[in-house]
């Protein structure tokens, strides 16, 4: 490896320190598989990874190639991913580079040989080779709609004339984009938490098996469904590497988790307004704030991204910049009109919620109005101290 050691796959994965392995099969005629790699402990590594390798003796081809990779150290890199203008690209590495790093990574591996012909086989090696190249030839990624597994599986179905968009294109899918997302950030709660809260609307809109194909397991099960002219796709299908310790995953307690969190600080602002002096103004000032920074960042994220899953986002209701107006220090006026705007946008938000079922996700409610809550109690008009309209007057 050379410059590009800092590259990371955005479906997430990096390749920096691959090892060597030995290849577990050696063909005598040219075949492909599909790979699929299991979840990382890595934020980047999430949703796991997948790649095509390809295999033919005669031309000492041996390779995977793969997508959804950046440079970490491109100028300008991190002011381009915060705006949603993220270009990638893919990349081919040498087959036992790549299972020698997943290996060491303790990340799993699945291997599934695919019944091609020469000519199948040769038409998606062509496809592959001009996709990345002249390398690196950059692409505009999206976490759902273009990133590394979609690549594949657009690759695959003109392979196959269309044999995956036929089966799975009109198949409804069985979770929307949220809702994966949602299961795959299990262990990771405050990340999970995060991202739905970010997440809008779009997130949330019904769609096909065919969309379901963003994560790589999701494509490795479709394609053991798929038949071509009559024959499986599948030659074999099977693990050369499974991890020793598995992610755990709090399947079940993501909801319970949020309210008692909620709960618990919720409970920590009604303590803190009924003390007196600066534990008071701190407590109260920590919770206007936290409200008011995700209200921005939910903002930016919407009018000044290209991250077009975030627009449109009804959790504004609840989260915004003018619960600024609570802080302590502010005029009686100031607070009490900021008052009740922020008690109105969250009674707007809890019933849009309760109506329409959409979101903010039941975590969010769950962490999020505990505080709403407690913040609009202690900052009640009628719990704000007196203040004299003028100077005092001695008594005659």
């Amino acid at each position: 490896m050379t410059d590009w050691r800092a590259i990371l796959c955005a479906c997430w994965l990096g390749l920096a320190g691959l090892s060597s392995a030995q290849s577990p099969t050696e063909p005598t005629e040219p075949t492909a598989h599909l790979v699929t790699y299991g979840q990382g402990s890595e934020v980047w590594e999430w949703f796991g990874h997948n790649a095509l390798w390809l295999q033919d003796p005669s031309k000492g081809l041996d390779h995977t190639f793969s997508f959804g990779y950046f440079n970490i150290n491109e100028a300008g890199f991190y002011r381009r991913f915060i705006q949603g203008e993220m270009s990638y690209f893919g990349t081919a590495v040498r087959a036992d580079r790549e299972f020698g790093f997943y290996r060491q990574a303790d990340r799993s591996i699945r291997v599934q040989t695919l019944n091609l012909s020469q000519t199948q086989f040769d038409q998606l090696h062509g496809l592959l080779v001009n996709a990345i190249e002249p390398y690196p030839r950059y692409y505009s990624y999206d976490y759902f709609l273009a990133n590394c597994s979609t690549w594949l599986r657009d690759l695959l179905d003109d392979t196959l004339d269309g044999a995956l968009s036929r089966q799975f294109g009109d198949m409804p899918g069985a979770k929307s984009f949220r809702a994966h997302t949602y299961a795959q950030t299990q262990h990771q709660p405050w990340a999970q938490l995060g991202l739905m809260t970010l997440l809008g609307p779009a997130a949330d809109q019904p769609i096909q098996a065919w969309d379901e194909a963003f994560l790589p397991a999701v494509l490795a099960d479709q394609i053991g469904q798929v038949r071509v002219a009559g024959e499986p796709l599948l030659v074999a299908d099977q693990w050369l590497y499974q991890p020793s310790e598995p992610l755990e995953a709090s399947m079940g307690r993501g909801l319970w988790r949020a309210l008692f969190l909620g709960l618990l600080l919720g409970g920590l602002i009604v303590w803190g307004g009924a003390r007196k002096g600066w534990g008071s103004r701190l407590v109260q000032s920590l919770a206007v704030i936290g409200l008011s920074i995700t209200g921005l960042v939910l903002i930016g994220m919407w009018a000044f991204t290209a991250h077009t899953v975030v627009a449109h986002n009804p959790g504004l209701a609840l989260v915004h910049p003018l619960w600024v107006g609570l802080l302590p220090g502010l005029s009686q006026r100031v607070g009490s009109a900021m008052w009740w705007v922020c008690l109105a946008t969250s009674i707007l938000g809890a019933l849009g919620w309760v109506v329409s079922g959409i979101w903010p996700h039941q975590d969010v409610m769950a962490f999020i109005i505990p505080s709403v809550v407690a913040l609009l109690w202690v900052t009640r008009p009628s719990a704000a101290p007196d203040r004299l309209a003028g100077p005092a007057q001695a008594g005659g």
